[in-house]
């Protein structure tokens, strides 16, 4: 599964770490919280995460 913003992939899904709160997503050295604001769609059938950077992420 990549992950990308609009136009730019930030690379590939590396792990799913189950938290209390929310599930966080690891791309590389990333780690993108599990929520509406971050998370905006998840593509299975062309393996693809799009997904909103806010200030603070990267």
């Amino acid at each position: 599964m990549y992950i990308q913003t609009t136009g730019k992939i930030l690379g590939k899904l590396d792990d799913i770490f189950q938290t209390g709160a929310n599930d966080v997503y690891q791309v590389g050295k990333i780690l993108l919280p599990s929520t509406k604001e971050v998370i905006k769609q998840i593509d299975t059938d062309n393996k693809k995460i799009i997904v909103h950077l806010i200030k603070g992420l990267v």
